[in-house]
């Protein structure tokens, strides 16, 4: 064999290169795919901070939704506003304060309560405005939330006097509840109790025309008293009221008396101040009786 002639490579030394040579290959280019090529399962950058944006909205939503809710349904939600600062407190200390806000001013029933949540949205919004206001507070309890717990068997009051046919009123009538019992939990009468007061039920109802307003027709132990029968009463009440307790009856409106004697009385017509001499002489200290003798009387006399 001379030296320019080489011997040839074997067949299995040809395969074992171009292996080779492909594997390389191979290899690099797996490499330069995997580099390139995101791992499983992460999301690109701008994809993960939409999510988060959508997430945050999402929560905003939520809370702007569900917190008025939930708000509006508490008292001491409502305490902190001054103006119904005493009204928290006289439910604080009455027997409805183991009832929530919900347990009476939300209608039963759960589409009732949808309703309720949906105006209590912009409810919340407005207090937080303006103030509460009669157009975005609750409203009074309404007679089916009231018999959830209370019936209308009862006939007559505590006391055993008053007749009370609440059956008559409400299932009859379909009278609201707080028509009369409008004091009940958040305020108190004049006289400082959580009832309805007799001057209430005259006015709405009881002024003989809608309703009768005869005593005995709902006070089982008060009836006109004689004395009151008698033709002279007008003339004789005067003395009788310095040694009766009027109040007994009468007390059911602040200004029993001065509804009367507010009113300048028939004879105090015309010349009346030069002729009241002779009629005072007559009626000797009935005059007192709107008049002071040493400031009215007098300051002429």
């Amino acid at each position: 064999m001379s030296e320019h002639e080489q011997p040839l490579p074997s067949d299995d030394t040809v395969a074992d290169s171009a292996g080779g040579e492909g594997a390389a290959a191979v290899a690099t280019d797996g490499e330069s795919a995997a580099q390139g090529a995101p791992e499983a399962g992460e999301p690109p950058k701008r994809r993960r901070w939409w999510r988060w944006v959508a997430l945050g909205v999402l929560v905003l939503v939520l809370v702007g939704i569900a917190l008025p809710g939930f708000s509006v349904t508490q008292p001491g939600y409502y305490r902190r506003y001054p103006a119904l600062a005493t009204r928290m407190d006289n439910w604080s200390h009455s027997t409805h304060a183991r009832m929530s806000c919900v347990d009476c001013h939300v209608e039963p029933g759960v589409g009732n309560f949808l309703v309720f949540a949906a105006k209590a949205i912009p409810a919340f919004y407005s207090q937080l405005i303006e103030g509460p206001s009669s157009t975005n507070l609750l409203k009074a309890p309404s007679r089916d939330a009231c018999e959830k717990c209370h019936t209308t068997y009862r006939q007559v009051a505590p006391s055993g006097d008053l007749l009370i046919p609440h059956k008559a009123h409400v299932e009859v009538l379909g009278m609201e509840c707080a028509t009369c019992h409008k004091n009940l939990v958040h305020s108190l009468n004049r006289r400082g109790f959580n009832r309805p007061e007799m001057e209430d039920c005259l006015k709405q109802c009881h002024d003989g025309k809608t309703a009768s307003n005869e005593c005995q027709d709902c006070h089982t132990q008060k009836n006109t008293p004689a004395s009151h029968k008698d033709k002279a009463w007008l003339q004789l009440h005067g003395e009788k009221a310095k040694f009766e307790n009027c109040d007994q009856c009468h007390d059911w409106t602040p200004d029993y008396c001065t509804e009367c004697h507010k009113q300048r009385p028939a004879s105090h017509v015309g010349n009346w101040k030069e002729g009241h001499a002779g009629p005072a002489k007559e009626r000797g200290d009935g005059c007192l009786v709107c008049h002071d003798k040493q400031k009215f009387c007098g300051e002429c006399h």
